[in-house]
């Protein structure tokens, strides 16, 4: 008797042990709407949008699937999350850095989309319009291609600008993203200027771009002539002549061009010794400059005749 309890003990142990292993036990399945993440660096700011992408399964989507008229999470499962590193602009409204709901309204001629502080929702269930950071219209396009699966695509523009896109079926909605690097920029600048004692070329950087972005032409001034105290140099002498000619508001000749003309046949001649592959970039650029604004010379400012 002894033996036969033992034994029953051990199979029913053993049986107990399989059944508590195969609740435990999860098979990892494919899922209806796979989650998905798209990233683009605008200027310098990073943009993310993390979502899940519902397929169609030969399902009508717009006005089916997603209903007209009504709030929709973009996408399956979580409402989908769209994040920024800095702050940026969207339909004119400054949307600070963070992460937020992106919701649509869908219908046949005009999108609204919305951008939300709640960016832990599930689904629009717990929707709040006075979460609201910003909600502007789109008019939907027909995509070129039929989209069998939800997708959100980034398109750097330029520098300073984003193209969001959502393609499903046969629609696609568009809105832009101003990243405006400009102002990090200049403030990046600023900082770094403060740590850049006798770094000629951060400070020849630095005017460069105020001077390329329309920023303050006289600090640029000063930055350039740090540069050229710390070190004189082709690059930094090109910047003033360039510095010297964006400071003529009149339009016509200014009382600089002979004196940036001149700087930049110096900055030529420094080039040619050096001989780098940063100056024979440059050298088209420098050329074409003493051509054009010698040509605005009064004639007898060009030459000087020998007695």
């Amino acid at each position: 008797m002894l033996k036969i309890s033992t034994l029953s003990l051990v199979l029913m142990s053993f049986t107990a042990l399989f059944f508590t292993s195969s609740v435990f036990a999860q098979l990892t399945m494919p899922q209806p709407s796979p989650s998905a993440m798209v990233k683009q660096t605008v200027g310098l700011t990073d943009i993310t949008i993390d979502y899940s992408s519902p397929a169609m399964r030969q399902r009508e989507v717009w006005g089916g699937l997603v209903p007209y008229g009504e709030i929709w999470r973009t996408g399956a499962n979580k409402a989908t999350n769209i994040t920024f590193s800095d702050e940026v602009s969207i339909d004119g409204t400054k949307v600070p850095a963070g992460t937020y709901s992106l919701f649509t309204i869908p219908n046949e001629k005009e999108w609204t989309v919305i951008i939300n502080k709640n960016s832990e929702q599930w689904g629009a269930g717990e929707y709040d319009e006075k979460e609201d950071v910003v909600r502007f219209t789109v008019t939907p396009m027909v995509s070129p291609i039929i989209n069998e699966r939800m997708l959100f695509t980034i398109e750097a523009l330029e520098d300073r600008q984003g193209k969001v896109s959502l393609w499903w079926s046969n629609t696609r909605i568009s809105f832009v993203v101003d990243a405006d690097p400009v102002s990090k920029m200049v403030s990046n600048i600023e900082n770094t200027l403060k740590q850049a004692d006798n770094l000629w070329y951060t400070y020849a950087q630095s005017a460069e771009y105020y001077l390329d972005n329309k920023q303050d032409t006289e600090k640029a001034m000063d930055w350039i002539n740090k540069s050229i105290s710390l070190k004189d140099h082709f690059y930094n002498n090109w910047i003033k002549a360039r510095l010297m000619m964006a400071g003529n508001k009149t339009g016509g000749v200014s009382s600089n061009t002979q004196g940036a003309i001149g700087l930049v046949k110096k900055s030529i001649a420094m080039g040619e010794k050096e001989n780098t592959n940063f100056y024979k970039r440059l050298k088209p650029q420098m050329e074409q400059f003493i051509k054009t604004y010698s040509q605005q010379l009064p004639k007898n400012s060009k030459s000087t005749k020998n007695k």
